[in-house]
C-alpha cells in the first residue's frame, strides 16, 4: 500500500529528461534536534536537477516502480515510505532544506534521489536524530 502511494505521488511529477554522463556521488547530512528544526544538507549532486527527498521509518531496498526514477533501488524500507519534498539540486549541486520535524519522524531515515540518469542517482541514507 505505501509503495503504491509513493508511486502515485511520483507519477504525478512532470516527466523530466535525464542527463547523460557521469553519475553523481550525492552525500546528505542532517543537522538539528528532533523534535524541532532540522536541516538536510546535500553536496555532490548533478547541478540543476530535480531531486526527491524520501522518508521511511526503516532502511531496506525498495525499488521505485514504473514512474519517475523507475528502477532505482533505494536504501529505504517501505514502512511509512513517503515523498517529503521535490527540490532542485542547485547550480553547484549542493544546498540545504530546513523544516520542522515532529516527534513521529525522530529516528527515521531520509534519502535523496537525483533525476540525472536511469536509474536515478541516490544519496546515502541518513538517520534523523532521536
Amino acid at each position: 500500500m505505501r509503495g503504491s502511494l509513493l508511486a502515485a505521488m511520483l507519477a504525478a511529477v512532470v516527466c523530466l529528461g535525464a542527463a547523460r554522463g557521469a553519475r553523481a556521488q550525492v552525500v546528505i547530512s542532517i543537522e538539528g534536534d528532533c523534535p524541532g528544526r532540522i536541516a538536510v544538507r546535500w553536496e555532490g549532486a548533478t547541478p540543476d536537477r530535480w531531486m526527491a527527498l524520501l522518508y521511511a521509518d526503516t532502511t531496506g531496498n525498495y525499488t521505485i516502480p514504473n514512474v519517475w526514477c523507475a528502477g532505482t533501488e533505494t536504501g529505504l524500507g517501505t514502512r511509512n515510505l513517503r515523498l517529503v519534498s521535490l527540490l532542485r539540486s542547485g547550480p553547484q549541486g549542493s544546498g540545504t532544506r530546513a523544516g520542522q520535524a515532529s516527534a513521529l519522524f525522530c529516528g527515521g531515515y531520509l534519502q535523496l534521489l537525483v533525476n540525472d540518469a536511469r536509474p536515478c542517482s541516490t544519496s546515502n541514507v541518513a538517520q534523523i536524530p532521536q
